[in-house]
């Protein structure tokens, strides 16, 4: 689960009350997309995957475990960043 360090107002910020970052509109739709076209994608070689406990389980794993990966790939991308440019000698100017 990715939280967030403070949480001033669960409807603006979009984290609920336990502190955990809530998908917007556009965001739970890619997901849900992202979800099905994986699943279809994947079904299509592997039959064993067509089944009604493989496809819902499937598709809440994605949907859950997905924007949590995105946002930790993306926090460490940005800490990463942030470091490698710290230790950089201040050019004149």
């Amino acid at each position: 689960m990715v939280t967030s360090a403070s949480v001033s107002s669960p409807e603006r910020s979009g984290v609920d009350g336990r502190g955990i970052r809530r998908l917007g509109g556009r965001e739970e739709w890619f997901w849900y997309l992202a979800a099905a076209v994986s699943y279809i994608v994947l079904a299509i070689w592997h039959k064993f995957l067509l089944n009604w406990f493989v496809g819902p389980l499937w598709l809440v794993a994605v949907v859950v475990i997905g924007p949590a990966l995105w946002d930790r790939m993306v926090a460490s991308r940005t800490r990463r960043g942030r470091s490698a440019g710290a230790g950089r000698p201040r050019q004149p100017g």
